[in-house]
């Protein structure tokens, strides 16, 4: 997709996220959070999956521009960058996974399934990249997350 292209999804996500004004703030940017998901989703069904990034980067841009440091608000993003990353790892473009995984991590790296899930996108990539080290020292955070997780997803039973 041009440069173009991306920068005009970039806008039209922006305008519809102004377009919904009948909602509260919060309600409107998760509707469109979730529209925008969605439509990726159509998009790679279709085999679209350079319109399924643009899709993402436009949602990326208007999270960023509308983003205060809400939780909710944290974890999209970084479920966002997560995708990104995936989409990037498919295309076998290593270097772009990782920025995307960085980017997702740079909202913080506190145990949460979002975090975990970066961390093995950028394992992948790293790995993809020639440096198994570091992969596996993704790997292995993530897993640690996860495994905290499940002991606390058990202690609440």
């Amino acid at each position: 997709m041009s440069p173009r292209a991306i920068v005009t999804a970039m806008i039209l996500g922006a305008l519809a996220l102004g377009g919904c004004s009948r909602q509260p703030p919060a309600e409107r940017w998760t509707a469109m959070t979730a529209r925008a998901h969605r439509e990726a989703d159509r998009r790679l069904d279709a085999g679209d999956a350079a319109g399924a990034r643009a899709r993402l980067l436009a949602l990326v841009g208007a999270q960023k521009a509308h983003a205060g440091e809400s939780a909710e608000r944290r974890l999209a993003l970084q479920d966002t960058y997560f995708r990104l990353a995936r989409l990037a790892i498919g295309d076998h473009d290593p270097r772009q996974a990782i920025a995307y995984a960085d980017a997702g991590l740079a909202y913080g790296t506190a145990p949460h399934l979002f975090v975990a899930n970066l961390l093995v996108a950028r394992g992948a990539a790293l790995e993809a990249a020639g440096d198994p080290r570091a992969a596996a020292a993704d790997y292995q955070s993530a897993l640690l997350i996860n495994e905290a997780l499940l002991g606390q997803a058990t202690e609440l039973q």
